[in-house]
């Protein structure tokens, strides 16, 4: 009974203990002035402020930096599709970033947060559906080699992604590079879908005229990226898509070089009149070894070497 009695007691001094103790938070919590909660949260929303000022958007297409915030402004650079540019302010349709180290304004048209649209549509079979249709073009391939320009064009139902062979190819040529110049080459765009092209084409048409068009970018269906053997490719940034890239360490040894392992620079200098395209200096198309270094031994346009009677 003694010892029933002694634990009835230990329970219930327990419990009143418990009891003040909860009552004294209590007391704490609504003594608290509610100045000292409101800048707590302010800590914390400042934490959340400092984290969401830097800002980033992605280009949905090649995108022209310019100096100002205009299309009346100088162009400094065209930047790659899909590449990340950090946001410093917004006025009238154009927005101020930092890329590469290097400021500029970008119109927003072509900047997103994300790039899934662009991701997606790489990876979807297109459909046929530019101006008439389907291009009705039947593949032009002579001697087993594709050739594609403004007169041979592909279905838009074509669809082979990144050639195998070409894309090994492609990285032992920039292994390569590394261990002869001390260069980094980076392939920055490679196979594009019937649809990409597309949206591509109609947005250098928005952005540059169809004059400037006709001459740089290719039309759904004639472009040497869709069948999967083309890349275009950079050194330094600031020479991305740029005729300055050909004179670049980077650019002569791939004019020097690229036929070693079987690619051929497409729209070389002095060449225009014969490929109807521009200078482009950052543009290979994989055709093989042999087939490349008879192309660049002669100097020769792939349409030289396929149309010429030299096969």
């Amino acid at each position: 009974m003694r010892i029933k009695s002694k634990l009835i007691s230990v329970v219930v001094v327990f419990v009143l203990v418990l009891s003040v103790m909860t009552i004294m938070h209590l007391l704490d919590k609504t003594q608290e002035p509610k100045g000292s909660q409101i800048s707590k949260e302010d800590e914390f929303d400042d934490v959340l402020d400092e984290v969401e000022l830097a800002t980033y958007l992605f280009t949905t297409d090649y995108l022209n930096l310019r100096v100002g915030p205009g299309t009346n402004f100088e162009k400094i650079r065209t930047l790659p599709v899909g590449v990340k540019v950090e946001i410093m302010e917004y006025e009238n349709g154009w927005y101020k970033v930092l890329y590469n180290g290097e400021e500029g304004y970008c119109i927003e048209d072509y900047l997103s947060d994300r790039l899934e649209e662009e991701e997606t549509d790489e990876q979807s079979i297109p459909e046929e559906d530019f101006e008439e249709g389907n291009t009705g073009e039947v593949m032009k391939i002579i001697n087993g080699i594709l050739l594609v320009n403004k007169e041979y064009g592909l279905p838009a139902d074509y669809f082979p992604g990144e050639n195998e062979e070409a894309l090994l190819n492609l990285n032992e040529m920039i292994r390569s590079a590394k261990a002869e110049i001390n260069k980094e080459i980076i392939s920055f765009s490679g196979f594009r879908s019937f649809n990409y092209q597309k949206k591509l084409y109609q947005s250098s048409i928005e952005l540059e005229g169809s004059q400037h068009a006709e001459i740089y970018s290719a039309k759904p269906g004639h472009s040497e990226h869709q069948t999967g053997l083309a890349f275009d490719l950079g050194g330094e940034m600031e020479y991305w898509l740029e005729e300055e890239f050909g004179d670049t360490d980077e650019g002569i040894w791939l004019r020097d070089n690229s036929h070693r392992f079987g690619f051929i620079l497409r729209y070389p200098k002095g060449k225009e009149y014969i490929t109807d395209y521009g200078y482009e200096p950052w543009h290979f198309r994989y055709v093989g070894v042999d087939h490349a270094q008879i192309i660049y031994n002669g100097d020769l346009t792939l349409e030289e070497y396929l149309l010429g009677g030299l096969l």
